[in-house]
C-alpha cells in the first residue's frame, strides 16, 4: 500500500464512500455446496454475462457507491446467509488509519447489504484494484431480498471477503464518520423500501455486526452540532446506543488533538 492510494481511500471516506485499492484479488467461484479459490493470478479470471456485487459496509449508502461508481446509482437491500461481518478489515499504512468492516464465510451468520448491478469491465478493475481480498460468488440461494423482489438478479452476485482478521487498536480505531455512512445508507434503504424498514434494517446491520469496541473516536467534523453534517446523527445515536448498549455508547470519544 502506498501513500497515494492511502490517500485516495481516505478521500473517498471524506466523500461517503469506499475506493478499491491496489493489489490483485483471488477469485472464488459458486458451487453447489461451497466455494473454491482459484489461483490468484493474472490474467483475471474471465467473468461475461450479467454481474453484480452485494454491498455490506459503506457501499450500502447511495453516496458511498456513486462515489466509485456513478452508474452504482441503484441498489436493492438484500439479507444473504454465510457472511459474518465485523470490525477487523485494514488498510496498511505508515501514518494513522481506522479498522474498517470485513466479511468472511461462516455457515449460519447473515449479513444485510445491498445489491446492486455491475459491467465485467468494472468488476474486474474494482477487483484488481481491491488488496488481499477473495472475490466471492454469492449462491442465490442464499440471497433473500428486501426490495419486493421474489427472487434476487439473475446473474451472478460477488462480494469481496476478507482473509485476514485484524481487529481495532488505538492505531486503528474504529471512527464514526464511517459508521455513519453504513448506518445513513442503512437508514436510506429504510426510507426507501417499505420490507428494509420492516426487517429493521439499522438494527439488523448492528447486530449481524461483530466486534464492536473501542477505541472509537467521534471524528465527525463539528461534533457538538453534527446534525448539520449528519442530518441522521442522532437517529444512529439512538441505534448505536440501544442496540449495543448506554456503557460502550459513553465510551466512544473524540480524536486525540
Amino acid at each position: 500500500m502506498n501513500l497515494e492510494r492511502t490517500i485516495e481511500r481516505r478521500k473517498a471516506i471524506q466523500l461517503g464512500g469506499m475506493v478499491a485499492l491496489g493489489g490483485r484479488s483471488a477469485f472464488v467461484g459458486a458451487g453447489p455446496s461451497k466455494s473454491e479459490p482459484a489461483e490468484n493470478s493474472e490474467p483475471f479470471p474471465p467473468i461475461t454475462g450479467r454481474n453484480h456485487i452485494f454491498g455490506y459496509g459503506s457501499l450500502i449508502q447511495r453516496e458511498s457507491r456513486t462515489a466509485t461508481w456513478p452508474s452504482a446509482e441503484e441498489a436493492a437491500p438484500a439479507a444473504v446467509r454465510g457472511i459474518s461481518r465485523g470490525w477487523y478489515d485494514r488498510v496498511d499504512t505508515v501514518s494513522w488509519g481506522p479498522t474498517y468492516l470485513g466479511g468472511v464465510p461462516k455457515k449460519g451468520a447473515t449479513c444485510n447489504g445491498v445489491v446492486f448491478s455491475v459491467t465485467p469491465e468494472e468488476l474486474r478493475d474494482f477487483a484488481r484494484r481491491e488488496s488481499g481480498y477473495l472475490l466471492t460468488r454469492i449462491p442465490s440461494r442464499d440471497i433473500l431480498m428486501l426490495d419486493g423482489s421474489k427472487n434476487p438478479p439473475a446473474g451472478a452476485v460477488w462480494y469481496f471477503a476478507n482473509v485476514t482478521r485484524r481487529y481495532p487498536n488505538e492505531h486503528f480505531p474504529i471512527v464514526q464518520s464511517y459508521v455513519d455512512v453504513c448506518l445513513d445508507g442503512c437508514l436510506e434503504n429504510e426510507d426507501s423500501y417499505p420490507e428494509a424498514r420492516k426487517a429493521q434494517f439499522a438494527k439488523e446491520f448492528i447486530r449481524t455486526t461483530s466486534d464492536w469496541q473501542t477505541p472509537w473516536f467521534n471524528d465527525r467534523i463539528h461534533p457538538w452540532r453534527p446534525f448539520v453534517y449528519v442530518p441522521r446523527a442522532n437517529a444512529i445515536d439512538t441505534l448505536i446506543r440501544d442496540e449495543l448498549g448506554k456503557g460502550l455508547f459513553d465510551k466512544i470519544t473524540l480524536p486525540r488533538r
